[in-house]
């Protein structure tokens, strides 16, 4: 691998507050936003009939409703492509040059689809408190948030919509980290795959990505990933984007902002040389159609981690989390590597409920014997108390099988979103008693 073509250097600017003024500019900390300018930037008339921008700070007595997606600002300053590849321009390999991130901040997306849907592949409502007891939950709590709400346009499909969604997200992202391209960064990190000690342990990191179909998918270098084999990364192209969440069936599913700044593949740096050898991510689609193909698809990501020499393999599935059918791709991938000899540490989110009750793993293999447990959705679910301002919309139904219930009052829910991830970095695990 040339060390030198995959060196990235990531310079980050924190902010700490967010205002709105008549021009986009960062300044010691604080992010001006033109929202006239970023709604002509980002606007997308043929899916999206208007698009509201909102501030939500932490600490606001303040709850987002309808949210989408989260995406973190950047921009590639210098490199062959950009951020967000695929989306923007061609799909020229990520992961070199400089990019600019704006850190302590995220590009919220809410809106509600037009076309109504049923069954696995629909929009699960998901929100976010930015104060209370809730916070505990949502990893955008702790985020100066700028919240896009978005309309469809009349006579919008669902897939006219969403994919107008991806747009609007990343654009918005770009805008306003283009903010710093001629500014220097107040912290500059460099990442790249040094030459290691050869005695260190080689650690693959494999990541299962959630893949069913429209509002339920994941997209590499801007294509959906329905029929991907399973495909080596350079960590960098992780970090400068190369995955897009398009999955909104779940709460707590995954987030484009957490696969840009994947906690596990930063670990992972962190250690290389110091005790690993991080040599690689290897990706794969979860959601196999029938057993066969689900154990195929393990000895497929078993395989590619096998021929890059891996030792010891990580696994995750989307930042964390695996439930119902996608759990029975992820032991398969666990039971093949372990047969072909690399030792495997798997991160995961259990089923079942909090009293241990009802089973726990929906499938599990001997093999799986290293399991490290983020918790489970739905689990000692805090009650919020009410709000001053509601971003998104004036109801949530957290069941379709509900009446919608007031977004301002207080609310006992299970859908706060990123709840997976939230508890992932939190370093929350389960202890069996």
């Amino acid at each position: 691998m040339n060390v030198h073509i995959w060196r990235l250097e990531i310079g980050t600017f924190p902010v700490r507050r967010l205002a709105f003024a008549s021009r986009t500019a960062y300044e010691n900390g604080t992010l001006f936003i033109d929202a006239a300018e970023l709604q002509t930037r980002i606007a997308e008339p043929a899916a999206i009939a208007d698009i509201g921008v909102h501030l939500a700070h932490p600490g606001e007595s303040c709850r987002i409703v309808h949210v989408l997606d989260a995406v973190s600002p950047m921009v590639k300053v210098t490199g062959r492509s950009t951020v967000y590849p695929g989306f923007f321009g061609s799909a020229s390999p990520a992961g070199s040059g400089r990019t600019h991130v704006l850190t302590d901040a995220a590009v919220l997306v809410s809106g509600t689809f037009p076309e109504s849907t049923s069954g696995a592949l629909s929009a699960a409502e998901a929100a976010v408190d930015m104060s209370g007891p809730a916070t505990a939950c949502c990893p955008f709590s702790d985020t100066a948030n700028v919240v896009l709400v978005c309309r469809p346009a009349p006579g919008a499909s669902n897939a006219d919509f969403d994919t107008a969604l991806h747009r609007v997200k990343l654009k918005a992202a770009v805008y306003l980290a283009e903010t710093t391209v001629e500014l220097e960064p107040p912290q500059t990190d460099v990442y790249g795959l040094q030459p290691v000690d050869d005695a260190l342990p080689r650690v693959v990191f494999l990541d299962q990505l959630h893949q069913q179909g429209l509002l339920a998918q994941t997209f590499l270098y801007g294509r959906h990933t329905q029929g991907l084999e399973p495909t080596l990364l350079h960590p960098n192209e992780m970090l400068d984007g190369a995955l897009v969440s398009g999955n909104y069936r779940q709460p707590g599913r995954s987030i484009t902002y957490g696969h840009s700044r994947n906690d596990v593949v930063r670990e992972l740096y962190g250690r290389h040389g110091r005790d690993l050898n991080f040599i690689g991510v290897v990706i794969g689609r979860g959601w196999q159609d029938t057993q066969a193909l689900k154990e195929r698809q393990g000895w497929m990501m078993a395989r590619l981690a096998s021929l890059l020499g891996a030792q010891v393999a990580i696994v995750s599935a989307d930042v964390g989390g695996t439930g119902g059918n996608n759990t029975i791709d992820f032991m398969q991938t666990i039971k093949a590597c372990e047969q072909m000899g690399i030792r495997t540490v798997a991160i995961m989110q259990e089923a079942g409920n909090a009293d241990g009750s009802n089973p726990t793993l929906v499938d599990h293999v001997p093999e799986a014997d290293a399991l490290v447990s983020v918790g489970g959705v739905g689990w000692d679910i805090p009650l919020a108390p009410a709000v001053s301002r509601v971003i998104g919309g004036a109801t949530v139904q957290p069941n379709r099988a509900q009446e919608p219930l007031d977004a301002a009052g207080p609310l006992q829910i299970a859908c706060w979103y990123g709840t997976v991830w939230k508890r992932t970095f939190q370093g929350l695990s389960a202890v069996d008693a």
